[in-house]
């Protein structure tokens, strides 16, 4: 079991003894001695002497309690990833979704999710006005999950360099593009497009150097006007006026790409596609 799962179910009171235990032994690759007297607790558990013993397993490694905003956050796209293929039980794990964002006053996730309860519901207490079958609903469930799962934008609002110009291309070891105050350091694919295409690419550059020139004169000078973070993907789309910069972290190994402020403003993306 997750950490991050385990601790949902202590912020919400559903944990059991046994969920200490099954965490334990997810952990045993860390090889420390408390994880693994947790691991082997079997028969009847205490649950009061099995959460003093976590208590000392997480001492151990030196791990914080994630906040409970960050554990709802893991439930709900853990719940959302099932419904990416047809599920039986998707119509309860729509409600449960629901049900959680808003036991967690979140309104604009509650929102994401309106349409299709509604329609659920709709079809299993109302008229069924617009006659809507199980198997309508499962295929409007899988469809709907899968738009919102690629479709997700982060919520960092990347401020710190919205509104800096571009003003040099280091491209010596990794395509960095300077800005007045920061830099957007790329170790990834990516492309420049406009709203007309693609007009340069990594490949590109791969089989002509040269067209580095090209890059300096698309870049240099433009002003960074947004930046979006699409979180499943992973994507990060950097608008420069009129043309746009798409970095794909391609890699389960390698970092992809970082973004600072030369200050207190440090977001990469770590190997895997996650970000830190």
């Amino acid at each position: 079991m997750e950490l991050l799962e385990l601790y949902y179910k202590k912020y919400t009171g559903t944990v059991q003894a046994s969920d200490y235990v099954g965490w334990a032994n997810s952990y045993l690759y860390l090889d420390f001695l408390e994880i693994k007297k947790l691991a082997s607790m079997k028969g009847k558990l205490n649950i009061f002497e099995i959460e003093k013993m976590f208590v000392d397993a997480i001492n151990s490694i030196q791990r914080e309690a994630p906040s409970k905003e960050q554990c709802v956050d893991y439930h709900l796209k853990c719940l959302h990833s099932q419904l990416l293929m047809p599920k039986k039980n998707a119509v309860s794990i729509v409600k449960e979704i629901y049900a959680c964002t808003i036991a967690n006053d979140l309104f604009e996730e509650q929102m994401n999710w309106q349409e299709i309860s509604d329609a659920i519901d709709d079809f299993q207490y109302g008229d069924n006005d617009y006659g809507y079958t199980l198997d309508k609903i499962y295929e409007m469930i899988v469809a709907h999950a899968r738009n919102l799962w690629h479709t997700k934008i982060s919520k960092i609002t990347f401020k710190e360099l919205i509104g800096q110009k571009v003003t040099a291309i280091d491209s010596e070891v990794h395509f960095i593009i300077r800005l007045e105050k920061g830099a957007i350091i790329i170790e990834c694919p990516w492309r420049i497009r406009d709203t007309g295409g693609i007009l340069l690419g990594e490949t590109d550059i791969q089989s002509n150097q040269s067209e580095w020139k090209s890059v300096k004169e698309l870049l240099v000078g433009k002003k960074i006007e947004d930046i979006q973070l699409f979180e499943q993907c992973p994507l990060l789309i950097v608008q420069c006026d009129n043309v746009f910069v798409d970095v794909f972290h391609a890699s389960s190994f390698f970092d992809g790409w970082t973004l600072t402020d030369e200050g207190d403003f440090y977001i990469f993306s770590m190997h895997g596609g996650s970000i830190a």
